[in-house]
């Protein structure tokens, strides 16, 4: 068993599942084909999260090759991953969550469920160790007096880094407003 910095691989979560269903730490570029990281471990925020969770759903699979040489790490210690490796059958899309008020900037996870993309509660929100984010959560905060927080959800359209998606941002497929009281309604389409 290899020790690094103190913790042992026992202390290191599984990778399994389809949800990932806790944060991690640290995200590296390598070689194709899983075949091992290079270079220096960079921190991994939100975007690298949501970014391996999307590599876990059926919707990835356009973009195999580019996510096969991307590798994380639980935190220091454990295991290096692959970004590959198992697929779900999850209808995923990534979500920009914005409140210029509250200083928010935040990338999540979002999974429809069914239904009419426009309603709220056909879709599934998810990041790090919280499985259901609701309104009201510390990554989805109620709006302000002055400033609804903004629910963007986007389909990837290709993958730029192993931290960075592309997507088309003046198509998304669904945007909700969350007012100061934790009403969520549509945004209306000019």
């Amino acid at each position: 068993m290899t020790q690094e910095k103190g913790t042992l691989d026992g202390d290191c979560h599984a990778s399994t599942g389809a949800y990932l269903p806790f944060p991690i730490s640290y995200y590296r570029h390598g070689l194709s084909d899983c075949g091992g990281g290079l270079g220096p471990w960079k921190s991994a925020g939100c975007l690298p999260n949501m970014m391996i969770r999307y590599a876990r759903t059926r919707k990835c699979l356009k973009h195999l090759r580019k996510l096969a040489g991307c590798y994380w790490m639980e935190r220091d210690g454990c295991p290096e991953h692959c970004y590959i490796e198992g697929t779900f059958d999850l209808d995923f899309y990534m979500v920009s969550l914005i409140n210029n008020s509250r200083r928010l900037g935040h990338a999540a996870c979002a999974e429809f469920l069914g239904g009419n993309m426009q309603t709220f509660s056909n879709w599934k929100f998810y990041l790090f160790g919280n499985l259901d984010i609701k309104p009201g959560d510390w990554q989805m905060p109620y709006g302000t007096k002055t400033e609804d927080t903004k629910v963007k959800i986007y389909e990837i359209t290709g993958i730029i880094t192993c931290a960075l998606p592309d997507y088309v941002p003046e198509s998304p497929k669904a945007v909700f407003l969350i007012d100061e009281y934790g009403t969520v309604t549509p945004e209306e389409e000019e």
